[in-house]
Parts: structure tokens; C-alpha cells; sequence
């Protein structure tokens, strides 16, 4: 009973995946220092006016085991697609279970729209905005009841939020890129009257600089809405050869460190690992396959 009830409470610390440094292999690699570099499949999570700089159309699927455990399994699909009307829009669905003895404690889903605009492109600068609409629920198993179980117990039922994340984007001369992301931005909440609980606001502002071709380093500070602490992220993306690319990270607050790399074939379609280390808890792996369409 007492294993039950501390994998619920494990599960509830990491409530709003969308929020983890696990939902994208480059990001995990980058140590989530990513809100200012160019567009990709983490642009959805991390910064949505990205959007606007992918070219190709992709479907990426990515799975973890959150520090190497295995009752505690991320996995989510993400796609970027240029419709007609609609223009540049992402779309994404995630889910995080907790498992024990085959039984599913407690599940987080969210499926994610997001959108890009540009409101200046040129030769020598640019500059967009992008928003992410987010539905998320929450599924809650049986309560462990009079055996410790959950055969027994009451059943607790799901929840529902809907947050809404908003972000821009601005490169100058192929050198020098700005981006600013606020997550949350609406305080969407889980829960009514006195159980009511805001979903966590965060501010991500960073810069990237690219000193030569295939080759860019990224600050990253991101503040957690209400509180004083200042978490500051660090990254390197090397781009070794047309097939070949390198990430390496860092963050403080906590201290952990990530690394990964991407594996590219000739017609496009992609493979990428990364890892990322935690002071306490074991590592987590990352995985994701790139289809490009």
C-alpha cells in the first residue's frame, strides 16, 4: 500500500508533462535551452512562433522512461503542417502513465494545437509570433482501498484544463537570434473552489548566438511566475556533417546536464537519442523517430 500511494504522489509532482524537459530529444539534449534557437519539432512545446520556420512537412514520434523507470513511460507524436487558410500549425498529443502491477495509477493527456505567424521576413532579419492551445486531463485510478490494491477503492474520477502558451521569435543576419516564451499565459486550472489549482505560469527568455556555419550557443533564463529563483540554461548544437548533429546542455536549479544527437538519412527521415542527468533520481533516455512527408 505504501509503494501505491508513493507512485501517485510521484506522478501528481510531475502533473502538466507539457511543462517537462522529456516531451522533445533536442530539448533534452539542450537541457531545455531551446527558446531562442531555430524552428523544429520541440517548437510546439518550447516556443510555437518556430512554427513559422519550418520548411518540410513532419510527423516525429517520441517515447521515454522517465529516470529509467518503468512504471512511469512518456511518449508523445507531433506533426508540423503547412493547410491551406491555416497556414503553419502543429499538432501534438502526449501522455504520461503511472503504472503499477499492470495498473494504470494515474495518466496525463494533452492534445496540442499550435500556430505561427510572420510579421517580418527578409533577407537580413525576421521576426514572428506563435500561440499553443493546450487541453489537458487528468485520469485518477481507484483510490488503494481496505486491501491496498485498488481493487477496493473509490474511484477519483479525471479532471480537465485548458492553457494557452504564447511565443516570438526574431533573427537578425543569420548571427544573432532573440525568443521569449510564456507558458500558460491564460492560468488555466485543474480543479474547482477550494481543490482549485493554477497550472504553472513560466517565463523562458533567451538568445543564440551562431559565430559560424553549423554552429550555435544558446543562454537561456527561465522564471517560474511568482517566485524569485532564476533557473539559467546553457546549450551548444553542432552540426558536424550533412547527416551528423551534436547537443550538449546544461541547467541550474536543479544542476543537470544533457547530451544527444540526430542521425539523418539522405532521403530526409531522421533518428535522435539524448540523455539528461538529474542531482538525485537516476537518467533519463529520450528516443524519437523523424518522418519527414
Amino acid at each position: 500500500m505504501h509503494y501505491y500511494i508513493y507512485l501517485l504522489f510521484f506522478t501528481i509532482s510531475f502533473s502538466q508533462i507539457s511543462n517537462y524537459l522529456v516531451v522533445n530529444t533536442q530539448a533534452t539534449g539542450m537541457a531545455g535551452a531551446v527558446v531562442a534557437e531555430e524552428g523544429n519539432s520541440w517548437s510546439l512545446f518550447f516556443n510555437p512562433a518556430g512554427i513559422s520556420e519550418i520548411e518540410n512537412s513532419f510527423i516525429s514520434i517520441e517515447g521515454s522512461k522517465l529516470y529509467s523507470y518503468n512504471w512511469l513511460s512518456y511518449y508523445n507524436i507531433n506533426g508540423y503542417f503547412s493547410l491551406p487558410v491555416l497556414g503553419k500549425v502543429g499538432l501534438s498529443f502526449q501522455q504520461l502513465e503511472t503504472k503499477y502491477n499492470k495498473i494504470t495509477l494515474s495518466s496525463e493527456e494533452t492534445v496540442s494545437i499550435g500556430q505561427a505567424f510572420n510579421l517580418q521576413k527578409d533577407r537580413n532579419s525576421h521576426l514572428a509570433f506563435g500561440y499553443t492551445a493546450n487541453f489537458i486531463q487528468w485520469n485518477l485510478s481507484k483510490s488503494a482501498g481496505p486491501s491496498g490494491d485498488g481493487s477496493d477503492g473509490i474511484a477519483l474520477g479525471n479532471i480537465h484544463a485548458f492553457t494557452i502558451d504564447f511565443g516570438i521569435l526574431a533573427s537578425l543576419r543569420n548571427k544573432y537570434r532573440f525568443g521569449a516564451f510564456v507558458k500558460n499565459i491564460n492560468s488555466g486550472s485543474l480543479g474547482k473552489g477550494i481543490t482549485q489549482q493554477t497550472l504553472p505560469k513560466i517565463i523562458n527568455v533567451g538568445i543564440t548566438y551562431l559565430p559560424t556555419a553549423g554552429l550555435s550557443t544558446s543562454i537561456v533564463s527561465e522564471r517560474l511566475i511568482g517566485e524569485k529563483d532564476l533557473n539559467l540554461k546553457g546549450s551548444i548544437k553542432y552540426i558536424l556533417n550533412p547527416f551528423i548533429k551534436i547537443y550538449i546542455g546544461a541547467q541550474t536549479k536543479p544542476n543537470r546536464f544533457g547530451i544527444g544527437t540526430e542521425i539523418t538519412s539522405s532521403n530526409n527521415q531522421s533518428i535522435s537519442y539524448s540523455i539528461i542527468t538529474h542531482p538525485i533520481l537516476p537518467i533519463t533516455h529520450q528516443l524519437s523517430i523523424k518522418i519527414t512527408l
